[in-house]
């Protein structure tokens, strides 16, 4: 079974609070850094073709979609290989504005009773190059240690999540990407695991790779996530990639010797005076690539008694770009993998 991810201490008050007059004034999850010149900013996605992500799990691209509207939730947890703390899911009438349907789901927590819970699934074979689109609401009130959807791989494969907190992968064993809310003001940034990972010298933390003040989550409202994780071949090689993109807006892509930036511990903040970013070695066995995600909601702050609860909603998993949730259709276009 997962172990309970350790506490990482917040970031000091001082550090949060221009972050949090800045998102009060963006109302919205937003980065003063979008990336149009990248090359990834002009793909258009999957979903472009799929009004409402109607039909979308039939696209061949698709590996897995799931709106919480179409079976009872028995069904649909079913569906993941591993569903922690069971009682704490339900379906919620709730939804992004753009979607026809009805329900999300909700994963509940319950201050020194509850910390949440974690739907996983593995995934039937390995994949080199993978996009995983969600929903994410984050309400009002509550706190949120590790509260997100994760993407990443284990050798061999498993049908439960592992723990491993705070220890470097060798390059043989896992992998492990998220996008999530990474202080208390809601400061949305990577928390990755893998073997070239910085930190240390005794306990290495998920690393921190976009470190923007300015990109911050507003409480209450409907985000669109969408990570990209392309693996590193051949293996000797640091040709891996990282992507994000936020509602649409390509907000971080990190690979070979792009961006320039520097490191402090294990955080990474781009900065066009700093050095290449050197590229991501995910692995130095063939046998380790993308083969599980999950949705969790992890919350270990919340006083006695509170109820506390994260919704998601439209997860999509493909191997092609996805995009957020469309109105009308579009005809296919830029959806070709990121280059080799």
């Amino acid at each position: 079974m997962m172990d309970a991810p350790r506490v990482r201490p917040r970031e000091p008050l001082l550090k949060i609070l221009p972050a949090l007059l800045l998102a009060m004034l963006l109302g919205s999850c937003t980065s003063d850094r979008p990336l149009p010149q990248d090359p990834l900013a002009a793909q258009v996605g999957l979903a472009a073709q799929y009004p409402g992500d109607a039909g979308i799990e039939r696209d061949p691209a698709v590996l897995f979609a799931e709106d919480f509207d179409h079976a009872p939730l028995t069904a649909i947890l079913a569906r993941f290989s591993d569903r922690k703390r069971p009682a704490s899911f339900s379906l919620a009438h709730d939804g992004p504005s753009v979607s026809p349907g009805q329900y999300a789901l909700k994963i509940a927590s319950v201050g020194g009773v509850s910390t949440g819970g974690t739907l996983y699934k593995r995934l039937a074979k390995n994949y080199d190059l993978l996009y995983f689109r969600y929903y994410v609401k984050y309400p009002s009130g509550g706190t949120y240690h590790h509260t997100a959807g994760w993407l990443g791989g284990y050798n061999p494969p498993t049908d439960w999540p592992q723990g491993h907190a705070g220890i470097r992968p060798s390059g043989n064993d896992r992998l492990s990407i998220a996008a999530e809310p990474v202080d208390a003001n809601g400061r949305l940034d990577f928390y990755t695991y893998w073997m070239g990972m910085h930190g240390g010298p005794v306990e290495y933390w998920g690393n921190f790779l976009i470190h923007d003040p300015s990109l911050v989550f507003s409480r209450d409202r409907w985000t669109c996530i969408e990570v990209m994780a392309k693996m590193n071949d051949p293996v000797s090689a640091f040709n891996g990639e990282l992507a994000l993109w936020v509602d649409d807006t390509l907000v971080s892509h990190l690979g070979a010797r792009f961006p320039a930036g520097h490191w402090t511990g294990g955080i990474f903040t781009p900065d066009r005076s700093g050095e290449p970013f050197e590229g991501f070695q995910w692995r130095h066995d063939a046998g380790l690539a993308l083969n599980w995600f999950w949705l969790q909601h992890y919350a270990t702050a919340d006083p006695t008694g509170y109820a506390g609860a994260a919704l998601f909603d439209h997860v999509v998993l493909a191997t092609n770009r996805i995009g957020c949730l469309a109105h009308t259709a579009t005809p296919p276009a830029n959806l070709n993998p990121v280059s080799p």
